[in-house]
């Protein structure tokens, strides 16, 4: 038969045992809320910019033949019919041919 005193060494080894593992373990546990925290308190620097618009600029237009005036965006090209009183808009096409 066992003695009591060999339950009291082998329950106090036991809860050393748990002891230890527990220190262990929040070792862990703290290194890891250290490492989270750092990465938490890295704030990164914004480098979002708003873009701004591009202004249209505007020609004006005018006919004599039908007496209109109006102001019509500068990157469309007026081609007026002949025959009726039509008028069409078609975008310009940018050319580089002459340009070096």
């Amino acid at each position: 038969m066992i003695k009591p005193k060999s339950y009291l060494i082998i329950l106090f080894l036991a809860l050393l045992l748990v002891f230890t593992l527990g220190v262990r373990y929040g070792q862990k546990v703290e290194q890891a809320n250290k490492t989270i925290d750092c990465l938490l308190s890295i704030t990164p620097t914004p480098t979002q910019t708003t873009p701004t618009p591009t202004p249209i600029s505007y020609q004006e237009y005018k006919s004599r033949r039908w007496g209109l005036k109006f102001k019509y965006p500068a990157n469309l090209q007026i081609k007026e019919s002949t025959n009726t009183a039509e008028i069409f808009f078609e975008a310009k096409i940018a050319s580089n041919s002459g340009k070096n």
